[in-house]
């Protein structure tokens, strides 16, 4: 066996699989997972043992390095349920790497003149094998290590488990067009140069090589992140548009609610020569006091309606929503603005204390100014502390695609008026804290 052909079967096998299983610990697995996987790793060192070398050129051997990298990724399909751009740009961040710790590894036993035994690197056209020097197997051992340490903590934490991932644009192309042209012109070096054992032209090359696989990983994942601050935007701001509209409904509901309840009392006026009221009547009137008594008063028109909207719903599901609010303070906000924060902060609450039991069921909502500061505070009971991901509490919904834009859109308001957001979960009791200046420089 030739020195190429030990690397293909085995050696460069191992290191792709182990790289590329860095950036796929969060893809979705397939059913009966444990056991598609010992196969499938199996076929793959199968089908490089298998692949035939008829010639041993850099060109050949840069096909064979591609044509094994592709069956890992129709391997990858059969283990992950993914769609096909979010396993290729995985399984491509994953041969990156190994290919950067393959030119790591290179240049640091050039510049230490370890190479002697072996001085076109891990494969070519000799038959000498490597780690022929325990000093040497070491050094690998620990710059793959490191390399794929360090890779994952900086990349490969960026993925998440079931979030979407949309990484196809020119940039991404070129990413990927970057790595195989590094690659096939590392091969024309190894197989034309490298046996010359230009000490300075080798630290040079290796030197280049590593900057491209580090360009291609930073242009691959800027891609995916650009593209993912772009879906949240576009939620964001679909997500505020909704509820403009919703505020103008729910404005014009709590309007007719009014004028219902403004007849009734004319109504109650004119009864006093009737001796009896229908049962019907009677609970007409009842019902529609209680209403009235859920219209809010204080001192904002957007408030107003966002608190009697979610008083009503309150109502309804057996919750006290406790207020105490200053709402003409806030007048230095649109009405948008005041319905999309108060509205996403309440909603969650809502949703956290309905699951309790009937005395834990309760929210606190309280605005009032001190002196140039206006303080929020919103609290309620929770069964399940959130989790917390840079400050701010995630979506327990599965889908993580369509859900939690609501605490993104009171961060971005947040941001909008210059406010501290504060959130805590502590002794079973979710707080949100809000301070804004009322003297805006």
């Amino acid at each position: 066996m030739t020195q190429f052909e030990f690397y293909k079967s085995f050696q460069f096998v191992a290191e792709l699989l182990i790289a590329e299983t860095l950036f796929s610990l969060r893809l979705t697995p397939r059913s009966k997972f444990y056991l598609r996987a010992p196969l499938c790793i199996a076929a793959v060192f199968l089908f490089s043992f298998l692949f035939p070398v008829p010639v041993n050129n850099a060109f050949y051997a840069s096909f064979v390095f591609f044509a094994i990298f592709a069956f890992t990724v129709a391997m990858g399909a059969i283990m992950f349920k993914e769609n096909i751009l979010k396993l290729v740009f995985c399984l491509l961040a994953g041969y990156t790497v190994q290919h950067l710790a393959y030119e790591l590894y290179n240049l640091i036993i050039i510049i230490m003149g370890a190479n002697k035994g072996s001085p076109m690197g891990f494969y070519g056209d000799g038959s000498v094998m490597p780690f022929h020097d325990p000093f040497i197997f070491i050094m690998y051992v620990w710059v793959y290590f490191m390399t794929y340490f360090f890779t994952f903590l900086l990349f490969g934490n960026k993925i998440k488990r079931g979030e979407s991932l949309r990484a196809i644009s020119y940039i991404f192309i070129f990413a990927a067009l970057l790595l195989v042209v590094d690659i096939v012109l590392n091969a024309v070096i190894v197989y034309n140069i490298a046996a010359n054992g230009n000490k300075l032209y080798l630290t040079i090359v290796g030197v280049y090589n590593i900057v491209c696989c580090i360009i291609v990983l930073l242009l691959m994942f800027e891609v995916a992140m650009r593209h993912k601050l772009q879906d949240t935007l576009h939620s964001v701001n679909l997500l505020r548009m909704r509820e403009k509209e919703q505020y103008e409904l729910s404005k014009e509901n709590i309007a007719l609610i009014n004028m219902k309840c403004h007849d009734l009392k004319h109504r109650i006026r004119n009864i006093s020569g009737v001796q009896t009221l229908s049962e019907d009547s009677v609970k007409e009137i009842e019902d529609a006091i209680k209403i009235y008594d859920s219209v809010l008063r204080t001192g904002n028109d957007a408030l107003d309606v966002i608190l009697t909207e979610k008083m009503l719903l309150c109502n309804k599901n057996g919750i006290k929503l406790s207020c105490i609010a200053d709402g003409a303070s806030l007048n230095f906000m649109s009405e948008d603005d005041i319905y999309s924060l108060f509205g996403n902060i309440i909603d969650n609450a809502i949703e956290a204390v309905q699951k309790l039991d009937e005395g834990k069921r309760v929210i606190g909502f309280k605005v009032r100014a001190v002196q140039n500061l206006l303080s929020v505070n919103v609290h309620n009971y929770y069964d399940k502390r959130p989790e917390f991901v840079g400050g701010i509490p995630q979506t327990t919904k599965e889908d993580k695609n369509y859900h939690g834009y609501g605490m993104k859109s009171v961060q971005y308001i947040c941001a909008k008026y210059g406010a501290d957001l504060s959130i805590t979960a502590e002794n079973n009791i979710f707080n949100i804290n809000i301070l804004f200046s009322l003297n805006p420089s």
